[in-house]
């Protein structure tokens, strides 16, 4: 759900723009709060696995393709507004090394993948997660605030495309939106919910509650190796991802893309880039490389890296002792 350059109206893109900066200046105040050694190992590792598993998309009808989101997903791990910081990563990455969304909607993005999707999401997740209790209020709750941050993010996006247009415009594009959405949504839910179960079943203590509340018995948090370790494996399994799954993703277009095909919302022709990427449409461009799913491994492999390295960053930016 990537928004292009030249979509949005120039006031949407600079209100968002604004918004969005806001947004992260906030996410980086609260993980200054909470900054540690576990923040910044889980940040890392967070931002390189939703990176990586962004590029797989996956069908979800006739011509038409979903990939992970990850909002809920960081948010469930870090807590809300880490959680958009390592969103924030992971589109500053796509946009500027992969020309995956335009230069001038990354603000957009941000506010629907970020602050809709994981601060939003996490909204959803907290009651449902305080209603059931356990581990199977951490489960169902992800899974069900995963389905509404895809439909939440489409909402905002339809706001933001249609929002100097006519009213039908924004009822016909809404349902389009809802309809196929609703539908990767599923996708997002699945996913969410298989990762959170494994992390339950073998590293329970990486789900403490943002405020410390301990929502599932864990056991005593893990001294500083054993976040790095965490953060280690995490990094591995999501090289794992990028080389191995990323390469046979769909090539069907996503869910936005479908639906401004048919009603005719997106540029005609592909628009020269703002700012140039060096490995666009995830092509790493190596001399005796020319095999193309060679080409979109390494260039996940180099991304997901570089994602890794900037969640990390952005983690230690207010340096302070965790208590």
């Amino acid at each position: 759900m990537h928004i292009p350059d030249a979509l949005m109206d120039g006031r949407v893109a600079v209100a968002t723009t604004v918004l969005g900066a806001a947004g992260l200046a906030y996410g980086l105040r609260a993980v200054e709060r909470r900054h540690g050694i576990r923040t910044t190992s889980l940040m890392g590792m967070t931002a390189a696995f939703v990176f990586a598993a962004q590029m797989v998309n996956f069908p979800v009808g006739p011509g038409v393709s979903g990939h992970l989101l990850g909002g809920v997903l960081s948010a469930v791990l870090l807590g809300p507004w880490a959680g958009a910081v390592v969103i924030a990563a992971v589109l500053l990455v796509q946009c500027l090394l992969f020309q995956d969304g335009g230069l001038t909607a990354l603000g957009a993005n941000f506010v629907n993948m970020g602050l809709v999707g994981a601060v939003g999401g996490h909204a959803v997740y907290e009651p449902i997660r305080r209603m059931v209790g356990g581990r199977r209020g951490i489960l169902v709750g992800s899974m069900v605030a995963a389905w509404f941050s895809v439909l939440l993010a489409a909402g905002a996006f339809t706001v933001e495309l249609t929002a100097f247009g006519d009213r039908r415009d924004f009822l016909q594009v809404l349902s389009w939106m809802a309809l196929v959405h609703a539908v990767i949504g599923l996708g997002e839910a699945l996913i969410t919910g298989l990762v959170v179960r494994f992390i339950l079943l073998t590293r329970p203590e990486m789900m403490t509650d943002v405020e410390g509340v301990d929502s599932c018995q864990q056991p005593p948090p893990l001294r500083s190796p054993g976040w790095l370790s965490t953060a280690v494996a995490g990094l591995v399994a999501a090289l794992g991802i990028a080389v191995f799954l990323a390469p046979f993703a769909s090539e069907f277009p996503d869910g936005l893309e479908y639906v401004g095909g048919r009603l005719g919302f997106l540029p005609e022709g592909e628009a020269p880039p703002m700012l140039a990427a060096p490995m666009p449409d995830y092509q790493l461009p190596i001399p005796g490389v020319n095999h193309v799913k060679a080409a979109t491994a390494l260039a996940g492999v180099a991304g997901t890296l570089v994602v890794f390295a900037l969640a990390s960053l952005l983690a230690r930016a207010f340096p302070r002792a965790e208590t």
